[in-house]
């Protein structure tokens, strides 16, 4: 298959039920002064490539687990699946995650064939700049740069933009575009719901562990990019260095600036660790806090299916030796008080009440530690309470709102990791079968028959149809995916009102 556009022709390569087109361009690179910039169209060519190279992922720490061993700064690239046979088709744009500083568009859990060919659903995987790249803002520390702001932000809209402009070439249906992303990728799907500039380019939104709380103000953004441009070689002022940074010193800095600490959400409840590079509230591309916009009814044209893992940070928290953290033994050794400092850490002036809630709520597994508490929190502050601050948002203006929870159980590292960040995307792309994929879900036909169904959602949600589960305004449960009752509640009364002043509703105010 070869699909000609005005920048250049693009030759397929045959896949399993599929097309692939590896590393096709949506905008020129952002390289030299274009680092500071928005992404740039590209110029029409006559130009015949051989779409078959996945395209390098954005600069980052090298990752084998993520499978990214080199990264650089041209990285504005797209993945294609093209199902066989008669289209027009639905599209699926995906957004990776990584906390917004790591991850590929051409990850093996995120390879689009089982999903395109099964869904008959063309499945396109965006790159976008991370970390400093893509949520700094320059402007607040070097204004001669003129550099722009929400820079990976824009990528994401930039690549939304050219699925619309061209996903008809390839046998898709412009007017027919779901969104959907994980983690960072979740929380972009939110955070696109409410960038007004990207909102008429698609028309439902698919939300994994992600929220719609994921913003900063302008001066948090400054905060962290004044410590990442003070961690910069050279003794010039900050254009100079930020111009002459090559990728180490990028990346170097960039470590250092993930220890400041930002307001998430624009309050002072829920103080953001280490996943500090974020979209800004600028007023400009990005009005106002996701969540308050969807509130207020601005995302009114869009159907959303938004959920969880049930046991998301046992993730971070269990497999903490690959990133250098505390091992379960070393877990099982911290007293009472070091549990307490955590969560008042975490939650500031709220830590001992809301321990003393999950001590009552959560028993920990004998196989893992007391910390059990603090993961069961951090899943909720993080992944779980958000989520149901967007679906409420989202129900209010749409009845075709749905939420879901993951059950399914991992083993990871001699521990049972519950059902913990990342156990959906391999059953949504259908690879469970893979390497990564058997790591996180066993690879058994238990767990092929689950990724048949859930692959059958989220394409019937793609298609415009009604996934399996009940709509959230119908009494707001999700379906759940896994071991346990077929629906659920997220939260119970006494679980949902201990968030009301750490995590309070959205202020809808006025839609813009």
């Amino acid at each position: 298959m070869q699909v000609v556009l005005p920048q250049g022709a693009y030759q397929a390569v045959a896949g399993d039920g599929v097309q692939e087109f590896r590393g096709v361009p949506f905008a020129q690179p952002p390289l030299g002064e274009a680092r500071f910039k928005a992404p740039r169209r590209l110029p029409d060519s006559d130009a015949v490539a051989r779409a078959d190279r996945y395209p390098l992922p954005s600069l980052q720490v090298r990752n084998p687990m993520m499978g990214v061993e080199d990264s650089g700064e041209d990285c504005l690239y797209l993945n294609i699946w093209v199902p066989e046979g008669e289209g027009p088709f639905p599209v699926m744009l995906w957004y990776h995650g990584g906390g917004y500083v790591a991850g590929s568009a051409s990850q093996i859990l995120y390879n689009g064939a089982a999903l395109a060919a099964s869904q008959r659903v063309i499945v396109v995987n965006a790159a976008y700049r991370l970390g400093a790249h893509g949520f700094a803002d320059f402007s607040a520390v070097a204004p001669e740069l003129e550099a722009d702001t929400n820079l990976g932000l824009r990528d994401q809209v930039a690549a939304l933009e050219w699925v619309n402009r061209h996903i008809e070439a390839f046998g898709g249906r412009p007017d027919r575009v779901t969104i959907f992303g994980e983690s960072a990728g979740g929380f972009s799907v939110a955070t696109l719901m409410a960038t007004p500039r990207a909102r008429p380019l698609f028309q439902a939104a698919i939300v994994q562990s992600g929220a719609a709380d994921f913003a900063l103000d302008p001066e948090e953004a400054a905060k962290v990019t004044r410590a990442f441009v003070g961690a910069l070689p050279g003794d010039g002022d900050a254009a100079d260095k930020l111009r002459a940074a090559d990728a180490k010193a990028w990346i170097k800095a960039q470590n250092q600036a993930l220890r400041t600490l930002v307001r998430r959400g624009q309050r002072d409840t829920t103080p953001q660790f280490a996943m500090n590079f974020m979209p800004m509230v600028d007023g400009d591309l990005l009005p106002r806090l996701p969540v308050d916009a969807i509130a207020a009814g601005e995302a009114a044209d869009i159907a959303l299916m938004a959920g969880v893992c049930r046991d998301e940070y046992h993730f971070f928290q269990y497999a903490g030796p690959l990133a250098g953290f505390p091992t379960v033994e070393e877990l099982r050794g911290y007293d009472d008080e070091e549990i307490l400092r955590r969560f008042e850490r975490a939650l500031p002036g709220n830590g001992e009440r809301v321990l003393a809630h999950y001590r009552r709520a959560v028993t920990p597994d004998p196989a893992r530690s007391n910390m059990d508490w603090f993961s069961a929190m951090e899943t909720d502050r993080l992944f779980r309470m958000p989520t149901l601050r967007l679906l409420d948002a989202q129900a209010a203006h749409r009845a075709d709102t749905y939420g879901y929870q993951f059950t399914w159980p991992s083993q990871q590292f001699g521990v049972p990791m519950g059902a913990c960040h990342v156990v959906d995307v391999p059953f949504v792309f259908g690879v469970t079968d893979t390497v990564p994929g058997q790591f996180f879900t066993g690879g058994t036909d238990e767990a092929r028959a689950l990724s048949e169904r859930v692959r059958a959602d989220w394409g019937a949600f793609a298609r415009g149809e009604a996934p399996s589960g009940p709509a959230w305004g119908e009494g707001r449960r999700v379906v759940q995916y896994g071991p346990g009752d077929a629906t659920a509640p997220l939260f119970q009364a006494d679980d949902e009102a201990l968030w009301a002043d750490i995590i309070p509703r959205p202020r809808p105010g006025t839609a813009q």
